[in-house]
This record gives C-alpha cells, structure tokens and sequence, in this order.
C-alpha cells in the first residue's frame, strides 16, 4: 500500500493505493480535514499512520504461480496505458505467454534464465505458433513477446517477489533482415499502373489516398468527414482504426507528430466529393438498412472497413491483377520512396509522413538509397568491356 496527499476541494485528502484479492488496483481517499498554509506537510506525515490503519484493506497475496501473476499484472496495468497497447499485450499473454507457463506450473520465483532461454527457443520454432504454420515466430515477434515478460518480472522485482528479473540477463534475438528484403517501394510509375488497375476496385479511392499521404492503414481507416475542411481546403490526421483481438476506433494517432493537417490536393478533393455524393446517394437508397457513420472509407451499405478486412481485399485485388505482392503499409513506404525520387530532403519526408523520430525516415531513406545503387549498378553493367591480353 502507497500513499500521497492531494487537495480536493480545499481540503488535503491521503489517497491510499493498494491491490484487493483479485489483485486488482483500488484507490481509498481518507479526509485529513486540514487545510491553509502548512497543511500539506501535516497531511503528509500522517501518510504512515493511514497506512497501517488501513492496512486490512490490502492482501499481499501476489499469486505465486507465474501464469496467474502474468494475468495479475495485465489487470493492474490495465488503466495505465492506451486501448491498443492493452489490445497488445492481452494478445501476447493470453495467447502465448500464459499457456506456456501454465503448463510447466512454475512459481515466478523459481524462473530463471534457463527457462526464459527455453521460452525464446520455443517461440522461435514451431510450438511457437498459434496458426499451425511451419517456421515459429518471427524475430521482432519474440523480442515483442519476451519485451513483455521483462515488464512482468520488473514489476515482481519492484513489488518484492523476486529478488532479480531472470529475463534481463538472456540477449534477445537479432532482427533480421528478412522484414526489409520484403518492402516494396513502388516508383511513381509503378504506383500509377496499380492505381490504374484499382480504377474499379472498391478499396481503390482508400490505396489512393493512402499514397498521395503516405498514411498508415489506420489513420486511412480513421479518416473521417469532420476531419475534411473543404472550405479551407484541409484534411486533418486526428483518429485511427487500430486491428488486433478486436478493433479499436480512437480520437488519437501513433503519436504527437502523427497528428498532422495536409492540403488537400485538387485530385484528391475531387475524388472525395464524388465519394461524398456517392455516400448520400446510397444513405437515400437503402434507406434504414444504411449504416450512418461519419467515416469516409466504408462498405455501399456504410459499414466502415475493418483493418484485417481490408488487408485481405488489397491482398486479392492484387492477385486479381496480376501485381507483386506486397504489404498494404508497403503503400507508405512508396510515398516515402516517390518523395525522394522528386528530391525532397529528409526533414520535408518525416513532416509529410508524421515521424516521430526522424531515425524512423532515415532508416527508410537509407533504405530506398540502396536499393537505389544497387539498380544503378544494374544498369551500368556490362556498358564497357575490357579483355586483357592473355600474352602480357
């Protein structure tokens, strides 16, 4: 149990925090009736006297079993940190951490190295995978996964339930290369034939968009009508649609510098009065059975488009028309690649694509860069040709 003293309506209360037995966090404010100058040092040194008078409130009954401290923590935390990264770590434990740990029936204390050593070996081979595929996780899999752990078991060692986090001494997995040989940056040409291709694809209005703005599929997914100013000719980058156990709407992005305001372009503004027209159209026809939402990118019937719905259908569309396959964010690193090859400067990049860190856009342009010489090198070869004398 912890304490501190906050004012409330002018009086100084005690916020006692501790974990009931389903090891949940509560919160109890105790009244100090103390108010005026000098009233927060009184109310503070009364914190101990709090502590060990409300002390009954609290079980210090951490389970022991590291399955069940696993799901402990997950719950405490719950509050703490964004919807989606909650939606993540509640993937990484139930699906993956929990089950493993349940079945070897360990105390948290008795894990060490070894057994997180074993865990890592385990997901990166076949055991690891929950879709019956052959190859195990991938490597940022595992260090997202075991990332996790390490939270868990810092949390144990700050709380008094084991003495040293095991999982810090055991080196996570390299990232491969494996993620990059897979990126696409389509030229400008390129991105025009799959463009021209998507004419009369249903998602096609969505990919062009995203590649004019080099958005996220989420904030594509997020764009909404109230976030369109044709008045002052602006979009507005402001809420995403987030995939995973479940799908997440929320009034934020990625990050700060993911929150940004674009010009509308005059392709794009026409392309998106005609959707808007198009919108109304069907809200007239279908009558009660339209879904009205205020989302730009939806299904005729206004349904909005889920993230793994919307993967799958530019993953056939692409088969459809004979294109290379490539990831639906694959679209962002082409604008990414468009915008070098147009000779903007690193900086013009991370504005338009709302890096946080501008390492983010150099490792992309580092990338794009030799790719870049390695085509040249392409090109060049076999323009000359030199035979030395075999007599000399």
């Amino acid at each position: 149990m912890t304490g501190c003293v906050i004012p409330r309506r002018g009086i100084y209360y005690v916020r006692l925090t501790y974990y009931d037995m389903n090891h949940r966090r509560r919160d109890k404010w105790v009244s100090t009736g103390l108010s005026g100058r000098g009233a927060k040092q009184k109310a503070t040194a009364m914190i101990d006297q709090m502590i060990e008078q409300y002390s009954y409130l609290e079980t210090n009954a951490h389970p022991t079993k590291m399955a069940e401290y696993l799901l402990m923590w997950k719950e405490i935390r719950r509050t703490e940190v964004a919807e989606s990264t909650f939606d993540s770590w509640n993937t990484y434990i139930n699906r993956h951490l929990v089950p493993y740990f349940d079945e070897l029936n360990l105390n948290i204390q008795d894990i060490t190295p070894r057994h997180i050593l074993d865990y890592m070996n385990y997901l990166s081979h076949d055991g690891g995978r929950k879709d019956y595929k052959v190859g195990g996780q991938s490597a940022l899999s595992v260090r997202k996964i075991i990332g996790v752990l390490r939270q868990v078991l810092d949390y144990a060692v700050l709380h008094g339930d084991i003495k040293i986090n095991p999982a810090l001494q055991v080196p996570l997995p390299k990232k491969t290369n494996k993620k990059d040989e897979r990126q696409v940056f389509l030229t400008a040409e390129d991105a025009q034939k799959m463009l021209d291709a998507f004419r009369n694809e249903e998602i096609g209005p969505m990919v062009y968009t995203t590649l004019y703005y080099g958005l996220r599929r989420s904030e594509a997914l997020g764009l909404r009508w109230q976030a369109v100013d044709f008045d002052a000719n602006t979009i507005t980058i402001n809420h995403t649609v987030i995939g995973g156990s479940q799908v997440i709407r929320q009034d934020s992005t990625k990050s700060y510098a993911s929150r940004r305001t674009y010009q509308l372009i005059p392709d794009v503004r026409a392309l998106l009065l005609v959707l808007k027209a198009q919108q109304e159209d069907y809200k007239r026809r279908l009558g009660p059975n339209y879904h009205d939402n205020d989302y730009i990118f939806k299904h005729p019937n206004g349904t909005p488009y889920r993230p793994e719905g919307i993967t799958r259908s530019f993953k056939r569309a692409l088969a459809r028309h004979g294109l290379p396959h490539m990831r639906y964010h694959d679209l962002r690193h082409s604008t990414a690649s468009i915008l070098v090859d147009k000779g903007w400067d690193i900086n013009s990049i991370k504005e338009w694509l709302g890096h946080a860190d501008i390492s983010t856009t150099a490792n992309i342009y580092a990338h794009i860069s030799h790719r870049k010489k390695v085509s040249l090198a392409q090109d060049v070869d076999k323009t000359l040709t030199f035979e030395p004398d075999s007599d000399s």
